[in-house]
Formats: structure tokens, C-alpha cells, sequence
């Protein structure tokens, strides 16, 4: 094959963009507040945010779960009041609440989408939830009973403001809604904390962190192979191909004539190959890998997830780890007793564990541990009740992030 090596411009993305040479930060995600927030007057705790309650957290006040975040400016207190929000990514808003009359207060949601490999026609959609909102940016609508009413959002646009609404001090009470059926009415603290209902959610810092970073490339069309050398560990599930606006997998790519059948190529001890499941392989640090165009102006686009939130990754694998076992009910942790986090496991592994109460009212345990040098590479286990011992380790597939 015709390889030519190592001229590609690499670019990576932090945050909000890259250069003028590439267009947009389409499919790259960023926080719903100003991170580098300067606070009047100064607190003497730095700027920005803190994280008040994660994702599944027991709050000890209610002794309920919350399956949103809490985030606050660090100043605490009204601080934070009117605080800006705005939009993770390019959405619609898909509903708007602007009374007061709950718990809830004023209320945001928007849909987003973007491409991923493990989901059913590579695109994965879920709705954000922005609650106890103080009020709304210019040009934020929804009609109720009109379907697509809502107004169209584009990546860092103002949509809302921080508010206390609700009963409660100013935060920004966010959530990621995975099953886009859930009722509005649906109280954001569960107890107890179904398992079903815990897989209907993710943690949203999570998602945005996975999809912050990027190396990108913009290729011509003229028949050769351009290889370059990975910055970073990336799944391919999250690797998507751009070309006039548009998003695909590079399964889909392929099948749309923007990218060789090949998809991509590796080198191996000298010799290259190509991936017979371009969207299950993996872009691992330091290894060369290969693209080949067949349009002008196709941009590949490899999400380097920064894996800042570990922990909230190690809860979603360790549900699915037992997500069709029904002997696993109910979440069971206490406030004494939180979700057991040990980074000295092992020299080369953090170990987590979850507690669950089987349908029988027994205790059972499952245990996920994360690969310090590559934090996508994990396994599971859990403790089987019937047989009395652990399960062996089953390697967590680093194509599924959710």
C-alpha cells in the first residue's frame, strides 16, 4: 500500500477549539458553567466551581440518592446567583418551566446527540437537566404541545442563569437523562435506588470530560495512506469522521464512500494491518496508526477522554456488571459505608466497590478495577451469593464508556 508517513497537522483540542484551519468544535463537548469564573468579591478559595454532590451520591441530609450533580461556586453561599450557564454542545431545548412551583424550581432540558459506535445506529442521544434555575437567556423558548418548538442551541451559547429556585441556595443542580422517557415529574433523589432506575442515568461531568480533547485531522483525497503517531488513549467508539457538517462513525463513514473500506491501518512490529471492526479497535499512546480519505476535506476526529471522573465511570460499569443478573435489585450503601474507593489496592490498579441487596434481602458486592496507566482499561467481578465465591474478572470491552 502507499503510506505516507507522519505529515499529518495534528491539533489538539482543549476545551473549546483548535484553529482557524478547522472549522467549529462540532462533537466536542464543554462544561454548562465558566470554569475559570472570577467571584466578586474574592473568597480566597480560587475561581470557579466546586462539586457540591456527584452522581449517585447518598445525600446524608435526606438519606436519599441523587442521581444529578451539584455544582456551586466557590465562594458559596448567593455568590453564584445569575451565574451564567450555557450549552454543553450544538442541541434543542425540549422543555422549559419558568414557574416556581416545585421542588424543582425553574427548569432546562435539553437534547443533545453525538456519535457513538456502541449505541444502535452509532448515535447516542440523552436529555441535560439544568434545575432551580433563576431565569432564561434571551432567545430560550419551548411551546408546550408543539413537538420541535424548542429553540436551537449552539455549543457555549447562554442559555440559562443560576438560581435558587425551589427552596433552595443558588447551584446548578445538573443531570444526564440516558432513557429519554423519563416522567418530568420524576423526583431527582431516589430511596431506595433501584437498579433500572440507576441505569437511566449518567453522570454528566463524565460525558463531557470523555469528549473535551481531540487530535484532529483534515486530509486531501489523493490515494495514499496518512500515518501518524497517537497522542493519548482513545476508543474508536467515540472516533468520528466529519465531512460538510456532517457526523458519522467510521463504520459509517465507510459505507458512505468518505473513507477507504480499510477504515483505519496499525503498525505491528514493522508490518501494517488493517481493523476488520473499525469501530471496535482502540488508538493506544505511542503506536502509529493510518487513514485514508477518499473525499477532500473529510476530518477525523479521535475524543481523548481526560478521565477526570474515574469513580463515576467505575459506578456505571459496575451496574452494568449486574445489569441483567435479577438477583441484583437495589443499590445498598449507608452513609457510614459510601462506595469503597482504594487507589492502594494494588501498585497497578485502583479498586472500587458497590453493595447491592438481592431480591432475597441478602447483601452482595461487586468489585471494578481500573488500570492506572491506561484508566480505560478495567474489569469486574462480583460476588456470586448461589455459589459463594467472586466471579472471575471480566475484562470491561474500553469501547464502552456509558
Amino acid at each position: 500500500m502507499d503510506v505516507k508517513s507522519s505529515v499529518l497537522t495534528v491539533c489538539m483540542v482543549l476545551a473549546l477549539g483548535c484553529s482557524a484551519a478547522l472549522a467549529g468544535t462540532a462533537g466536542k463537548f464543554q462544561p454548562p458553567y465558566n470554569e475559570n469564573e472570577v467571584w466578586t468579591p474574592a473568597c480566597g478559595q480560587g475561581n470557579g466551581y466546586k462539586q457540591d454532590q456527584y452522581h449517585m451520591q447518598l445525600n446524608p441530609d435526606f438519606t436519599k440518592y441523587h442521581l444529578g450533580e451539584d455544582w456551586n461556586g466557590v465562594c458559596g453561599g448567593s455568590t453564584d446567583l445569575d451565574a451564567p450557564l450555557v450549552a454543553i454542545a450544538d442541541g434543542q431545548v425540549t422543555y422549559l418551566d419558568a414557574v416556581d412551583d416545585s421542588t424543582k424550581g425553574k427548569q432546562l432540558y435539553i437534547r443533545y446527540s453525538f456519535p457513538y459506535a456502541k449505541e444502535a445506529g452509532g448515535l447516542v442521544t440523552f436529555d441535560s437537566a439544568y434545575l432551580h434555575l433563576n431565569g432564561f437567556a434571551t432567545g430560550i423558548t419551548w411551546t408546550s404541545g408543539v413537538p420541535n418548538s424548542g429553540s436551537i442551541v449552539t455549543q457555549g451559547q447562554p442559555v440559562a442563569y443560576i438560581g435558587g429556585t425551589g427552596g433552595w441556595i443558588p447551584h446548578l443542580h445538573w443531570e444526564a437523562q440516558w432513557d429519554l422517557n423519563i416522567p418530568l415529574t420524576t423526583n431527582p433523589y431516589q430511596n431506595p435506588l433501584i437498579k433500572s432506575q440507576a441505569l437511566q442515568y449518567r453522570a454528566p461531568s463524565l460525558i463531557v470530560d470523555d469528549r473535551r480533547d481531540s487530535v484532529d485531522y483534515t486530509l486531501p483525497a489523493d490515494g495514499f495512506w496518512y500515518t501518524f503517531t497517537m497522542t493519548g488513549n482513545a476508543p474508536s467508539s467515540t472516533t468520528y469522521v466529519e465531512y460538510q457538517g456532517q457526523k458519522k462513525t467510521l463504520k459509517q463513514a465507510i459505507a458512505a464512500g468518505w473513507i477507504d473500506a480499510e477504515g483505519v491501518i496499525f503498525d505491528s512490529a514493522g508490518s501494517w494491518y488493517y481493523y476488520l471492526d473499525v469501530d471496535a479497535n482502540f488508538f493506544e499512546n505511542g503506536k502509529q496508526y493510518g487513514f485514508k480519505p477518499l473525499l477532500a476535506g473529510v476530518t477525523y476526529h479521535i475524543l481523548v477522554p481526560r478521565n477526570n471522573f474515574q469513580k463515576d465511570r467505575a459506578r456505571i460499569d459496575m451496574l452494568h456488571a449486574v445489569e441483567n443478573d435479577a438477583r441484583f435489585v437495589y443499590v445498598k450503601m449507608d452513609v457510614s459505608n459510601p462506595y469503597e474507593y482504594d487507589p492502594n489496592w494494588d501498585p497497578a490498579w485502583d479498586l472500587h466497590k458497590m453493595a447491592f441487596q438481592l431480591a432475597d434481602g441478602r447483601i452482595a458486592y461487586v468489585n471494578q478495577i481500573t488500570y492506572k496507566a491506561n484508566r480505560l482499561i478495567r474489569n469486574t467481578s462480583y460476588y456470586d451469593p448461589d455459589l459463594g465465591q467472586w466471579t472471575a474478572w471480566k475484562w470491561v470491552d474500553w469501547n464502552q464508556l456509558y
